[in-house]
């Protein structure tokens, strides 16, 4: 009977201490642990923050952009420093910088507007509509390598492909040839259906270079042409384009994140990472992605999601959920040697973050976190690490301080009923 009590008293101590590291870990995906860097709705605060972060950490140049209930309501430029004051050229909004991945968001845009048009559907194989290139034979059937599933990652493709860069002397290969041989930022890649499609998430941008091969070959054009027309025009974007960007004036260089600048190159995947843009032009982007609601619910659909949680509908990043089932929603985008863009959405208040910076591999997506925090109460999917962190301290706090309490409280019950 002694030994039963023992026991009893040691699983009354300790288990709750072990489920509530669970349960905070849980609770930790909620925000419930992290504290916003401003109050809600204070939008002077919030950029103020973001200024001295950026002026912190940034050695080349910058954009930030706040919008609120579909306005801008705050702007911040920030120009790289140099010797000569003859080569500082001042970023404004119409300053170029290179999209990076955000440019598959522009991509996602085509393809929902070919769907509009009925000439695709979603749900159907990339195989019904291209002829000039198809997967390598694998174990896998690739009538499941949906156009739905290529938009988010989840077709099975792992080549889990970072595009390297071309110099301006090189000569682009055709989208065939790129197909057939992506020159990776790291290591030798090869496109192929790896995982059974629709079983997770698998970052791919092999998948959007077919996504680009399918919009040429439905629409007859080259993707550059027919997205400039049909997708960057119409919606106000009057400066982005895919050609190498030191072709336009008012242009940033690309910088490392030492702050020295290299030299011009350029990229063979125009759906994946080529774009270039502007602030001014992302705003642009916003006010028109924001006015067709149906759009927003497309690109809101869960299609992947990583430890329980939403991150990828079709075609858009997932950030963090709001009320009414909805999302915040957008796309990053980093490229070597330190390019980092976010454009980062909330359906719900017409709110919006924009963020471009040649300089630093991570800042756009370090502060785009903070906004989605600050906007949400929840931490986004791309830095769950923090939120992880933000636990440990309540796990400490609460475990060894449940069992510090029950071990007291044990040892004082015993010495009064002596």
């Amino acid at each position: 009977m002694k030994i039963l009590n023992k026991l009893t008293k040691v699983a009354f101590v300790f288990v709750p201490a072990v489920l509530w590291i669970p349960a905070a870990l849980l609770l930790s995906f909620e925000g419930l642990w992290m504290t916003p860097v401003a109050a809600q709705n204070d939008h002077k605060a919030f950029m103020t923050y973001s200024k001295q972060v950026m002026s912190d950490n940034l050695i080349g140049n910058g954009v930030l952009v706040l919008i609120e209930e579909g306005k801008v309501v705050e702007r911040h430029y920030q120009s790289a420093a140099s010797d000569d004051a003859d080569k500082v050229q001042a970023v404004n909004g119409d300053t170029l910088f290179p999209a990076a991945s955000m440019s598959k968001l522009i991509a996602a845009l085509s393809i929902h507007t070919l769907t509009q048009q009925q000439k695709i559907a979603l749900e159907e194989s990339v195989d019904t509509y291209i002829t000039s290139w198809r997967l390598p034979p694998s174990n896998f059937n690739h009538e499941q390598v949906t156009i739905a599933r290529l938009l988010s990652h989840t077709a099975g493709l792992t080549d889990g492909l970072g595009f390297g860069d071309y110099t301006v002397e090189e000569s682009l290969p055709s989208l065939v040839e790129t197909l057939n041989n992506p020159r990776s930022s790291s290591g030798e890649k090869r496109l192929e259906v790896g995982i059974q499609p629709g079983s997770e998430f698998k970052y791919s941008g092999g998948s959007y270079l077919l996504l680009e091969l399918l919009v040429e070959e439905v629409t007859g054009e080259s993707y550059e042409s027919w997205v400039t027309r049909n997708i960057l025009k119409p919606r106000g974007l009057t400066r982005s384009h895919f050609n190498v960007i030191e072709s336009s004036e008012n242009s940033t260089p690309v910088y490392d994140s030492h702050g020295q600048q290299l030299p011009p190159f350029q990229y063979a995947s125009s759906a994946a990472t080529a774009m270039n843009t502007s602030a001014n032009d992302l705003v642009a982007l916003f006010q028109s992605i924001i006015a067709e609601p149906q759009l927003v619910e497309a690109l809101s659909t869960t299609m992947a999601t990583a430890m329980g949680a939403p991150i990828w509908g079709l075609g858009a990043m997932l950030y963090a959920p709001l009320a009414d089932d909805r999302f915040v929603i957008g796309h990053d985008g980093s490229n070597d040697p330190a390019i980092n863009t976010s454009i980062r959405i909330n359906p719900v208040s017409g709110d919006a973050y924009i963020a471009l910076v040649s300089g630093h591999k991570t800042l756009a997506s370090e502060i785009g976190f903070e906004w989605v925090l600050w906007q949400s109460g929840k931490p986004d999917f791309i830095f769950f690490d923090r939120a992880i962190n933000s636990s440990v301290l309540p796990i400490v706090v609460g475990s060894l301080g449940w069992i510090i309490l029950l071990v007291v409280y044990f040892r004082v019950t015993k010495r009064a009923s002596r």
